[in-house]
């Protein structure tokens, strides 16, 4: 076997793991206690998109590159990880933007008693939205990092003894 495919794949997947994770996990909860809200608000907006698409299409190449025979195991792990992915991008995005987008107008529109009565079931549906999502990262972040594992008891096969 070339070294060039495992090295590629190896790197490609500690780009994938890493980057999702830190933004999980580091960069997103220090910019939520850093930005005023409407600028995290903005952020999240912008870096979401593709962030899901990334979590969607990434283990699909991986999968699709891996230097040796996939396992039943990794496979799952992989399809799990996009699969969540995808109902990020596809189902929960669409539907936490929209509610993002509803609470703006409800809050142009009414002020006091009427905006709370108008805000509380928006603010609850978002929470379930956001709660929904934020499982689902967590479902791809576990996901990459069991093929992480497959990946490494895969390569070590290589490794001269």
């Amino acid at each position: 076997m070339s070294i060039l495919k495992p090295t590629a794949h190896l790197l490609f997947y500690s780009f994938v793991f890493g980057g999702t994770t830190f933004y999980s996990y580091v960069a997103s909860p220090i910019a939520f206690k850093t930005l005023e809200r409407d600028q995290f608000s903005i952020l999240q907006h912008n870096v979401f998109p593709m962030f899901f698409q990334m979590q969607t299409a990434s283990p699909i190449i991986l999968g699709l590159t891996a230097p040796f025979a996939l396992t039943t195991g990794a496979i799952t792990s992989l399809v799990t990880a996009s699969v969540s992915g995808a109902i990020n991008y596809f189902f929960l995005l669409p539907r936490t933007q929209k509610i993002k987008e509803e609470r703006k107008k409800v809050a142009k529109e009414f002020s006091g008693d009427e905006l709370e009565a108008k805000d509380a079931p928006l603010r609850k549906s978002f929470g379930q939205s956001h709660g929904l999502s934020l499982l689902f990262n967590m479902t791809n972040v576990l996901g990459t990092l069991a093929y992480g594992i497959y990946l490494s008891r895969g390569l070590l096969k290589y490794v001269p003894k």
